[in-house]
């Protein structure tokens, strides 16, 4: 099944690495996606602490549009793909707010009834630990890794999460797939401070210096994260004042696009240099 791709906002701007990475790995694993036409702004993390409605709405109309296209919908973005999640349960769980988003989204119409999928699920049901494993060209194991899931990809309150919501493992069997060391840590769900870096940079700078130091305590190469959001708090730290050592901060594609590549489309977008990490990469 071909999968509709939201890239929503930060995928065409502060991390369109991401986006870059993920398109590579896709095509080396087959998976097959179209972006989705015409999308817009999902409200992310803002919009539901100002008006709840609203933030539905801005949610249903990418659902409406995918529905049009009648496959799985596949949001990269943590906070995206929660909001996304939510919005399609509600709308097709309630009636009446059902009827409220419509009457907003007119004439487009949202039954939520499209599945939405986040990277992880994608990489898992479509191409599978075993193919990975099978096409990974590039000798991982010198590089150890934590993985960061972040605060909101799991914890999505009154509804079944497609893995534990306090100790998800479902990014650890790819980052095995791939080769690399995967290092166990008891922060792979703290907060980096999520979009307070925008309100609060103090609060940022804390809560993101945290997990770093707990990753380097660990003796960690880098930290492999999901979601666009924690990939650039955790790599802003020099730029909010840290003068401690980082480690790099990686997205979960890009450790795959190590191992099938052995090379980074976006070592250049990286704050915190990437470039030792690439050294320990050797070719099968």
């Amino acid at each position: 099944m071909t999968l509709t791709y939201y890239p929503g906002c930060s995928l065409k701007t502060s991390s369109r690495f991401y986006e870059e990475s993920f398109k590579a790995i896709f095509a080396s694993l087959g998976i097959a996606y179209r972006e989705l036409d015409d999308w817009s702004c999902c409200g992310a993390s803002a919009a539901p602490t100002i008006d709840e409605l609203l933030g539905h709405a801005l949610a249903g109309r990418n659902l409406a549009l995918a529905e049009r296209e009648g496959d799985h919908f596949f949001a990269p973005c943590s906070a995206c793909y929660n909001r996304s999640l939510i919005t399609n349960a509600r709308i097709r769980e309630d009636k009446k707010l059902r009827e409220k988003i419509n009457a907003m989204l007119y004439p487009l119409q949202c039954t939520g009834s499209v599945e939405v999928k986040n990277i992880i699920e994608v990489l898992h049901d479509h191409a599978g630990i075993e193919m990975i494993a099978q096409r990974i060209a590039h000798d991982l194991s010198s590089i150890r890794v934590v993985p960061y899931y972040g605060c909101v990809l799991t914890r999505i309150m009154k509804m079944d999460a497609f893995d534990d919501k306090e100790d998800p493992t479902s990014m650890d069997s790819l980052i095995w797939s791939a080769g690399a060391e995967l290092i166990s840590w008891p922060y792979k769900m703290e907060c980096c401070g999520a979009s307070k870096t925008l309100t609060s940079k103090d609060m940022t700078f804390e809560l993101s210096s945290r997990i770093m130091d707990m990753a380097l305590s660990l003796g960690a190469d880098a930290i492999v994260t999901p979601c666009p959001l924690c990939q650039l708090n955790l790599d802003l730290l020099p730029y909010l004042g840290r003068e401690e050592r980082n480690v790099p901060v990686l997205f979960l594609t890009e450790l795959l696009e190590l191992g099938l590549f052995g090379t980074l489309k976006g070592t250049g977008s990286h704050i915190i240099p990437v470039d030792e990490i690439v050294k320990k990469v050797k070719g099968k």
